[in-house]
């Protein structure tokens, strides 16, 4: 059986809290057993119910209903980790796309697929409007050519940088031809008179050589998950099968994702292994990666920054508070990460990337205004603080000695400290006046603790 750290560790990585339920269930378990348990999600995960009738609205309603799934509603929240992983990498952005549904449309596609395979999700996701309308290939006609998307899909989707030609672009374009969308109804249009058929060559394949028009791009996300071969003529992996580039492009970002550090060597070379092995299914990926010793090493246990998605989830989980109530999105934008809301297609940075002035500063606004939310009453009214676990009352916190104070907080929120953190707070406590004690709530859950996975 793994360590009861090792427990709270993967639990953290992958269901973004380690909640104590989770671990009394999984600590008895091998690591094996207790990683295919954290992966056993449900074939349908829902759907939100988006009732307002302004668009701008159903977004944050989308946006708060996700939120919720992660912090509160999913029975296994890896599902929603890995369909916002997803929402990052094959990414469109609400602003460009114009419409809500459309958006809800492709994040429910990842999250229905997030553990399902790349290739399932890089073909379903290329033809949804929202992908067609935020790179373009809703313009992307025989007459007049647009690249946005087809070499997007092989720099940042499927192989990365420099694994491919201007030819291999071309060809591409092509082959992705004639996919468009109403704009008075957003639904999807296949323009056959857009189209262009010719055969091409593709990572030294025939593409568009006959067959259903439509699927003529589909064919390019096969060659590279399949027998593409990187051209001689390439900036990297020249000569090198386009399926093992794509193996170790994927699985470098998601030991990223995961572990928050580089993987070495032997790491990616397992990853790539198990990606192709597995005709790129993400469950077995996820638990060769999972499973790995080193992803259980100081290094990585101490290296990874909440994303501010990740913090406003256990700051959600810790209150007990809903979304719609305790999180205003714009100090989520501050913070610089909001669903939805992609800087690029590129989708958004990593670990340390999060660690600036001005992001920790909404950082802190933000548990501001989740502690006001969860203390309306404290000052005046029910003189109480309402938390995850129960309630602290303002006659306790002002009466009762001030480290039962905070280790009435932790048991409320669920939260374990180290003995530095532990020892400031008590610090502050002991030399505190009374009024200032609330501020405990405060500095518990902008504690280290809370920053980091």
């Amino acid at each position: 059986m793994p360590a009861v750290a090792d427990v709270e560790h993967l639990l953290r990585r992958t269901e973004f809290v380690a909640r104590p339920e989770r671990v009394a269930e999984l600590k008895n378990l091998s690591l094996p057993a207790a990683v295919e348990n954290i992966l056993d999600v449900p074939a349908d995960p829902g759907s939100a119910n988006l009732t307002e009738s302004e668009n701008w609205r159903r977004g944050e309603q989308l946006t708060h209903h996700w939120l919720d799934r992660m912090a509160h509603d999913s029975p296994r929240p890896i599902q929603e980790k890995m369909g916002f992983f997803w929402h990052g990498h094959f990414c469109s952005e609400f602003g460009k796309v114009g419409s809500a549904d459309l958006m809800q449309e492709q994040i429910d596609t990842f999250r229905r697929g997030a553990l399902t395979d790349v290739r399932t999700l890089a073909i379903e996701m290329s033809t949804q409007v929202a992908m067609l309308r935020y790179l373009d290939n809703n313009q992307n006609r025989n007459t007049s050519p647009n690249q946005n998307f087809a070499r997007e899909l092989m720099e940042l989707f499927i192989l990365g940088v420099g694994n491919y030609t201007e030819a291999d672009v071309e060809a591409a374009t092509a082959a992705w031809t004639g996919h468009t969308d109403d704009w008075r109804n957003g639904e999807y249009v296949w323009r056959a008179d857009w189209h262009d058929g010719s055969t091409k060559r593709f990572l030294g394949r025939d593409i568009n050589n006959g067959g259903d028009p439509t699927g003529h791009g589909r064919q390019t996300i096969e060659v590279m998950l399949g027998n593409g071969t990187i051209p001689s003529n390439a900036p990297m992996n020249k000569g090198r099968p386009s399926r093992e580039v794509a193996a170790e492009f994927l699985s470098k970002k998601l030991w990223i994702e995961f572990a928050g550090t580089e993987p070495s060597a032997a790491v990616l070379a397992a990853l790539r292994t198990a990606a192709i092995d597995n005709n790129f299914a993400i469950r077995p990926w996820l638990h060769e990666l999972l499973t790995r010793s080193e992803f259980y090493s100081p290094a990585v246990k101490q290296g990874l920054v909440r994303s501010p998605v990740e913090f406003v989830v256990a700051l959600l989980h810790a209150t007990g508070r809903r979304s719609v109530e305790a999180t205003p999105l714009w100090l989520m934008q501050g913070m610089g990460q909001r669903p939805l809301f992609p800087p690029n297609v590129s989708g958004w940075k990593h670990n340390a990337y999060w660690v600036n002035a001005s992001a920790m500063a909404k950082r802190t606004e933000t548990v501001r205004q989740i502690i006001w939310r969860s203390m309306q009453g404290y000052w005046s009214g029910d003189g109480l603080l309402h938390l995850k676990n129960g309630t602290i009352s303002r006659s306790y916190v002002e009466s009762t000695e001030p480290t039962a104070v905070i280790d009435e907080l932790l048991r409320l929120t669920d939260l374990e400290l180290t003995a530095g953190t532990y020892e400031a707070l008590a610090a502050f406590a002991r030399n505190s006046e009374r009024w200032e004690l609330s501020d405990l709530f405060h500095l518990v859950l902008f504690a280290p603790e809370l920053q980091i996975a």
